[in-house]
């Protein structure tokens, strides 16, 4: 059976319209004999009847015409024939039952009818089926010919019917399903069209538009809380700044204000979290990634340098530009570039590239992380073993949500040679 709902319906309806075919011209078949028959009964009993109400003159039997393929005999109980007309049938005189009741019975294609009489004799009346003059099978089976010449057509019509509607019908649904494909982070307040289904599957669009409903109160209920953390957490971070600022000791100080920037830093990740994960409305800004990227170079290369590493910006793009968030492209790369100066020891050499395509690629040539942790390094808060325990945890979330609202991709893999980890954020093509 096909997987498809058209497939099915075309199958079945096909089976249905043979079984109907074949079962109405049995029953078509059969309804005409039994109809044939039962003239033919009558036709024998009605000759019968003439010729017993004629005996014993048998002039009627003389004068009467028989119709084609009968015959008429008038026997006695030894089964002689004393008066006959039409093709004698010895067979079917030897057949015949004599007693004090009116039998039918047949030999072979000859249907006959005894009738008992006066004078202890019998009327036995017969017709042949088979003979060229009889005309009811004939007309049987020319009408089952032509019923079957008009039926094949109907019952071949009869799918093609139901895969046309049921083509229309998935039609329909394809299109309610290619809304519901489109529905996502940026487009919580689509819903699928109403009144396009059918009745039945009515139902099921209701309750999909409730839950996006609910999904959409929730989403938005959750990023306004983060939101709403975050900035609550800015006063007080900005207040400790300042009484930092006023420790006299070195070492105390440059500790407090190392805590308060990465708290700041995580509050700022949160912010643009929740930016992201809220429905976008705007279609963003004309992009440079190679301007972009050079600032961030630019930026952090200096204690990058001072750290003991290297850093160095690839421009293998070809005039890469498009439209999308550079607030939130900047972030992104600074979270790449901070991860792989965080988790790598001195003498790293960490490489941002631009291109080819709409694409931007940080690599380092550390220590890496086992190939089955890979996928996992994009989880909120997940930290692997050893020198990779460091940091808030949601960084690389945020990139890979700065590039699914580029409707892109983020691609984690082991670097070249099979040191360092490379990761790629590819922006989709509403972003090139």
């Amino acid at each position: 059976m096909p997987r498809s709902l058209l497939g099915q319906f075309v199958a079945l309806h096909i089976v249905t319209a043979l079984i109907a075919t074949i079962a109405l011209s049995l029953g078509v078949a059969a309804l005409l004999h039994s109809t044939a028959d039962h003239y033919q009964r009558r036709l024998l009993r009605q000759q019968a009847a003439i010729v017993a109400s004629a005996l014993p003159s048998y002039a009627a039997l003389r004068s009467d015409a028989l119709t084609d393929g009968m015959a008429i005999a008038v026997i006695d109980r030894n089964r002689a024939v004393l008066l006959a007309k039409g093709p004698a049938r010895p067979p079917v005189i030897a057949a015949a039952t004599l007693d004090q009741g009116s039998h039918f019975f047949r030999r072979g294609v000859v249907e006959a009818y005894s009738l008992p009489t006066r004078g202890g004799r019998w009327i036995v009346a017969s017709q042949d089926s088979a003979a060229p003059e009889v005309v009811t099978d004939d007309i049987v089976s020319a009408f089952l010919k032509r019923f079957a010449l008009l039926v094949l057509p109907i019952a071949a019509l009869v799918p093609l019917i139901g895969a046309l509607l049921t083509r229309r019908l998935t039609r329909r649904m394809q299109a309610v399903s290619a809304t519901a494909a489109a529905i996502g982070p940026r487009t919580l307040d689509t819903r699928l069209p109403r009144g396009t289904l059918p009745s039945e599957v009515e139902p099921l669009a209701m309750a999909t538009n409730e839950a996006l409903d609910r999904l959409e109160d929730g989403f938005r209920t959750q990023a306004a809380f983060a939101a709403d953390i975050a900035h609550e957490l800015r006063t007080p971070l900005a207040v400790i700044r300042l009484r930092a600022d006023a420790v006299d000791d070195a070492a105390v100080k440059a500790g407090v204000l190392a805590a308060v920037d990465r708290a700041a830093r995580v509050v700022t990740q949160l912010l643009a979290l929740a930016d992201l994960e809220r429905p976008v409305e705007e279609d963003g800004e004309p992009l440079d990634l190679l301007a972009l990227a050079g600032a961030v170079v630019a930026g952090r290369a200096p204690e990058i340098i001072g750290g003991g590493r290297t850093i160095a910006l690839e421009d293998q793009s070809s005039d890469v530009g498009g439209t999308g968030y550079p607030g939130a492209i900047v972030l992104a790369l600074e979270n790449l570039v901070d991860n792989a100066v965080r988790h790598t020891p001195p003498g790293t050499a960490i490489v941002v590239q631009i291109g080819p395509g709409p694409s931007l690629s940080v690599t380092d040539d550390g220590d890496g992380v086992a190939p089955d942790q890979l996928a996992r390094l994009k989880d909120r808060f997940w930290r692997t073993d050893g020198s990779r325990s460091e940091g808030s945890g949601i960084g690389l979330s945020i990139v890979d949500r700065v590039a699914r609202a580029h409707h892109g991709v983020l691609d984690v893999a082991t670097g070249p040679g099979g040191r360092g980890l490379r990761f790629t954020m590819t922006l989709g093509p509403r972003s090139s």
